[in-house]
């Protein structure tokens, strides 16, 4: 085989059904690509893997144990692997588009190192129990729709796998992509489909916090840049209050949302103080 012009490196870890589906939309004959590709699996399982799924229904993708330091170690030793010079990344959770690496690569023929592609879910979101990542205009470098170089990715020395939960990992990128002065571009055609998915639980949401303080002290932003401050916890109110949802669905929801900012009371200032001693 020659050398594959992208490798597309897609992290997991316990979700072999949403797996499965991500790697039937990447199977040979379903990308319309202009060059070869090889697809990269990082497996972070600790009960199960996924390694008997891709060695017998996908044997055409890579498999390899990850380092079970979460998904910026997983990305980055997925990463590692990559033969291309071009590294996509994707969730396990997604849905890539036939035409998804195509437009990719028809679009580095603009000369960046950086592109972004269009995320979409099954829009109405129903409920404010449910969630999914929307990107139709770009802007954002989520890490489920991504390609770089991999000399910028080396450059940039991949993923922060400091981040104490797998939360603002790709903003963090993003921030220091642009601090080496990189631009990127949003190829819309580049569709990756995420369906949606049932809310992180509030306690899990309002630990994931401590990744947001990590991020804000990492490069002098004030908590807001993070969305941890009342003002954003009122816009999450209201958009509950407007949007669609039965009325227990939205009493519950707003009731985890006291209960995070009851928790954040307490444990931001002392994620502060941690940090401010480093």
């Amino acid at each position: 085989m020659s050398r594959p012009r992208i490798s597309v490196v897609i992290p997991t870890y316990q979700r072999n059904d949403l797996l499965a589906k991500c790697l039937a939309a990447l199977a040979p004959g379903t990308q319309h690509t202009v060059g070869d590709y090889e697809v990269i699996v990082t497996d972070d399982g600790r009960t199960n893997t996924a390694e008997q799924l891709v060695h017998e229904q996908f044997p055409w993708a890579i498999w390899t144990q990850g380092p079970q330091r979460g998904p910026a170690a997983n990305r980055n030793h997925g990463a590692s692997l990559a033969q291309a010079d071009w590294l996509a990344f994707t969730d396990d959770d997604c849905i890539p588009r036939p035409g998804w690496l195509k437009a990719l690569l028809t679009a580095t023929a603009s000369g960046h190192s950086v592109y972004e592609g269009r995320t979409t879910t099954d829009l109405p979101i129903k409920g404010p129990r449910w969630q999914a990542p929307v990107n139709e205009s770009g802007g954002y470098l989520w890490s489920c729709n991504l390609l770089l170089t991999r000399e910028l990715f080396n450059q940039l020395d991949g993923f922060d796998e400091a981040f104490p939960y797998p939360h603002q990992e790709d903003v963090d990128l993003r921030i220091r992509i642009k601090q080496l002065g990189q631009s990127w571009s949003f190829v819309p055609e580049a569709e990756v489909f995420h369906p949606q998915r049932p809310a992180i639980p509030w306690h899990k949401r309002a630990r994931a916090q401590q990744s947001g303080v990590y991020l804000c002290h990492k490069h002098g932003q004030p908590l807001s840049f993070a969305n941890i401050d009342p003002l954003s916890s009122l816009r999450a109110i209201k958009r509950t209050l407007l949007g669609p949802g039965s009325a227990w669905d939205k009493f519950t929801f707003l009731c985890g949302i006291l209960a995070e900012q009851c928790y954040l009371l307490v444990k931001v200032p002392y994620w502060k103080s941690q940090y401010n001693k480093r």
